[in-house]
C-alpha cells in the first residue's frame, strides 16, 4: 500500500482500490457466474466458483492486489509464498430492487482481528469485494461505520437493522465496476436497501493469515492442480491453515511441489 492507502485503512477500516479489474474481466465474471454461495454452503467440490472459469482462479492472485493484501495481513514475510490464504468465497446474486436492507455486523474490540504493531497491520480476516456493476451512493450496496474496527464500545443494537432506518454514522461506499472494496471483517458493515433496477451481483474473496481460519471447511490445492493456469502462488493461497515457513513445500498434501 502507499502511504495514503495505509492511512485510510488504519483510520476507516477499508479502502477502495479503483480499476482492479478490466471491463473485459468484469464481463467474463458476469457471463460465467454460477449459483450464489456462502461460506456455510455444503462443499460442492466440482461446482464451486473456482471451477467456473479461469477468471475466478485469477482473482486469487491479482498483481494489483497481492502487495496490498500482504501489507494488510502483516505476517512479516515468513515465506517466499503469499503471506495469506483464501478462507472462503461468497457470491451474492440475490439482491434486487426492493431489498429492504440487511443487518450491520462486525465491530471492534480485542478479539475482532485488527491490530497495528511494530509498523505492521495484523488482520485475521480480510474481505475483498469485487464490484461487477457501478454502484452509486443512492443505489444501496455496501455500507460501513468508519473506524468501528477500533471501537471499544458495543454498537447500539437498535441501529443494526438497516431496513428500519439508516443512522447518520453509517457511510455509503460507492464504487464502479472493476473496483475492489477491501475491508477488515472487524469493521461494522452491511448492505443498504437496494433501489437500483439492476440486480446486485457482488463477489467476496475472504483472506486470512496462513495459520488462521474462520471457515470450518478448507480448500484442497489438489482439487485445482490440474488447471494449467494454477501456479505455485495460487496453490499456496489455497492451502489449509498451517505455519508456513521458508523452504516448506507449497502443497502440504503432496511430498513435493
Amino acid at each position: 500500500m502507499n502511504e495514503e492507502q495505509r492511512f485510510l485503512y488504519d483510520m476507516f477500516g477499508y479502502i477502495v482500490v479503483p480499476g482492479v479489474l478490466t471491463q473485459e474481466q468484469v464481463d467474463l465474471l458476469c457471463s460465467t457466474i454460477g449459483h450464489a454461495t456462502e461460506q456455510w454452503d455444503p462443499d460442492h467440490k466440482h461446482d464451486a466458483p473456482l471451477h467456473w472459469h479461469s477468471i475466478w482462479r485469477d482473482l486469487l492472485d491479482l498483481p494489483t492486489l497481492a502487495p496490498i493484501l500482504d501489507d494488510m495481513v502483516g505476517t512479516g514475510g515468513r515465506s517466499e509464498r503469499p503471506n495469506y490464504r483464501i478462507d472462503h468465497i461468497n457470491v451474492h446474486t440475490h439482491i434486487s430492487q426492493g431489498f429492504p436492507g440487511g443487518h450491520l455486523h462486525g465491530g471492534g474490540g480485542p478479539l475482532a482481528g485488527f491490530a497495528y504493531h511494530d509498523g505492521r497491520f495484523h488482520s485475521r480476516l480480510l474481505s475483498v469485494s469485487f464490484e461487477l456493476y457501478d454502484t452509486h451512493p443512492n443505489d444501496g450496496g455496501f455500507a460501513c461505520v468508519r473506524g468501528s474496527h477500533k471501537s471499544n464500545v458495543p454498537f447500539p443494537p437498535h441501529w443494526r437493522d438497516l431496513s428500519k432506518g439508516i443512522h447518520p454514522c453509517v457511510t455509503r461506499v460507492p464504487a464502479n465496476a472493476g473496483d475492489a472494496i477491501i475491508f477488515t471483517e472487524a469493521l461494522t458493515h452491511g448492505t443498504l436497501p437496494w433501489t437500483s433496477e439492476a440486480t446486485r451481483s457482488t463477489v467476496f474473496y475472504k483472506f486470512s493469515p496462513p495459520d488462521h481460519t474462520w471457515a470450518a471447511n478448507f480448500f484442497n490445492p489438489d482439487d485445482y492442480r490440474g488447471y494449467e493456469d494454477m501456479d505455485a502462488r495460487k496453490l499456496a493461497i489455497l492451502e489449509p491453515p498451517n505455519a508456513r515457513y521458508q523452504g516448506r513445500p507449497t502443497n502440504p498434501y503432496s511430498e513435493s511441489e
